[in-house]
Parts: structure tokens; C-alpha cells; sequence
């Protein structure tokens, strides 16, 4: 599945102050939609993380302030027909979006608020639990041993308030307390993740990461809105490793690559071996 993003923030890494304004949204839910995502992601704060690029990284956003943002655009892809995914910490800004049809919850904060899982298991909304470390990339002592024991318990607190564990999507969280070494084995490593039993969700669209494998390889580092290239590279790895869900700012370039590598497998195919002169 492929999940386009629609950020309706002043402060977003890639694309902050586009899509605040209400028919900007509205336009935005259109636009990713056409270009084929299977879910719509609304948020209305910023995760941008801190660093000499961002600063200090994001301001969280109060619930009255995300939900004011993010209503008109959830309410336009509801009436579109689209799924509908809230991007959000708070469970007053879930609880807002799953009352105006949105059903799935996008938590970057590793269950920092167990309330949040509580609207989930309330409303039947899916739960995406991402991996996250406070602050910039951290030093790991054993990087998939501690991911893993971190998310387990964060998914374990969420089933204790009534969350199915087959409604659990698990997101590593690429970039969340990670550095670029992090991300990349992350991606190399994704198989090791299946035991947990959980589908795949990830998340490198224009991510940092993409800009320091440029300059390793000896080219200038792109902003943003220019790593397209490496957004579906990184995506089209994660495919491969298994992953079920695909995070992206940029759809249709990672439809195209999908279809293309798609007929590519097809074509790779075995053909029905055929002897000639049988049944003359």
C-alpha cells in the first residue's frame, strides 16, 4: 500500500507552509489521490527532527490548533471516498479525526500516551506504532535487539488498553533518534523485523539519510524536495525486504517505479519449457 502524505503544517522538513491553508489541503488530498496512494496521512504538527539542517527541530502543536488544521482535509478525503490516516501524538486530535471517518492512527511518540491506543481500540481505527528515541541520532548499543524490545513494549501497552494486536503496524521509524548508518541498516535489515509478526509500514521519503549516501558518493546534497531519486530507491529496498506499506511525499514517482519494476519480475518469469518436435 502506499500512503501519500499531506502535511497542513507552517514547519514540515520537506514541504512546511504549502498546504496549511484550507483549500491548499483540500488540493493536496486531490493531488495524491490521482497519483494512485491507497491512503490519505493528515497531519497537522511537525515531526522534523533537530539538527544543524532544522534547528531545534519541530514546536509541538496544541490538539485544538492540529484538529483545526487537519479537519477540512480530513473531512474532504472522507467525502472523496479516500482511507484515511491522522498523523498525530494526541488522542483528543484522534479522537477528532476518527470522528469525521478517518480510520487509522499514524503515533510517532512510540505510545508516549497510552490514551491514544484507547481511541484506537474504541473507534476500531488501525494503530501504526512507530519507533522513536527524544532528540538527534542515538547511540545504540545493539540497534535491532533495543528497537525491537523498545516497540514491543510500546505495542504490548497498547494491547493492554484494548487494541487488537492484528490491527498493530509496525513502523522502525527511519530518521527518529537514528543516523544515516542507522537508517541504512534498518532498510538492509528490514527481514529481521518479520518475526514480530506485524506488517511492514516505512517511512524514507526525503529523509536526511538520502542526502549524506550523495555526498559519500561524491555529489552535492539535494534538499528535500529534490530526493526524489532517493526516496524510491530506499522504498523500492524496503519492497523487497518485505515491507507492506510505503510512506511517501512524492506518489506517483514510486507508482511508476513500482509498475516498472513489476513488469520487469513479470517479464523475468520462467516461461513453459517447450520441446521442439514433441507432438509432431
Amino acid at each position: 500500500m502506499v500512503v501519500g502524505v499531506v502535511n497542513v503544517t507552517p514547519d514540515s522538513f520537506s514541504d512546511g507552509g504549502r498546504f496549511l491553508a484550507p483549500d491548499a489541503a483540500r488540493a493536496r488530498v486531490d493531488r495524491v489521490l490521482q497519483e494512485g496512494a491507497d491512503v490519505v496521512e493528515i497531519g497537522g504538527e511537525s515531526t522534523r527532527p533537530a539538527g544543524a539542517t532544522y534547528g531545534q527541530g519541530y514546536a509541538p502543536v496544541d490538539a485544538a490548533t492540529q484538529i483545526a488544521r487537519t479537519a477540512p482535509a480530513i473531512e474532504h478525503a472522507v467525502r472523496a471516498g479516500a482511507r484515511v490516516a491522522i498523523d498525530t501524538t494526541l488522542p483528543e486530535v484522534a479522537r477528532a479525526a476518527v470522528d469525521r471517518g478517518a480510520t487509522i492512527v499514524n503515533d510517532v511518540s512510540t505510545l508516549a500516551d497510552p490514551a491514544l491506543a484507547r481511541v484506537c481500540a474504541q473507534s476500531g481505527a488501525w494503530l501504526v506504532l512507530m519507533h522513536a528515541r527524544p532528540g538527534a541520532a542515538t547511540p545504540w548499543s545493539d540497534l535491532f535487539h533495543e528497537l525491537v524490545a523498545e516497540w514491543e513494549a510500546a505495542r504490548n501497552r497498547a494491547v493492554a488498553e484494548g487494541v487488537p494486536s492484528d490491527r498493530i503496524v509496525m513502523d522502525p521509524g527511519l530518521g527518529f533518534g537514528k543516523g544515516a548508518d542507522d537508517n541504512l541498516r534498518l532498510l538492509a535489515g528490514l527481514p529481521r523485523l518479520h518475526p514480530l509478526g506485524h506488517a511492514l509500514f516505512v517511512g524514507p521519503s526525503r529523509k536526511a539519510f538520502i542526502g549524506v549516501c550523495e555526498e559519500r558518493d561524491g555529489l552535492e546534497k539535494s534538499p528535500p524536495d529534490e530526493r526524489i531519486g532517493g526516496s524510491v530507491a530506499a522504498c523500492l529496498a524496503a519492497a523487497r525486504a518485505g515491507a507492506a506499506v510505503l510512506r511517501v511525499h512524492d506518489v506517483r514517482a514510486l507508482r511508476q517505479a513500482l509498475a516498472v519494476e513489476g513488469a520487469i519480475a513479470a517479464a523475468s518469469a520462467p516461461a513453459a519449457e517447450v520441446h521442439v518436435g514433441e507432438g509432431a
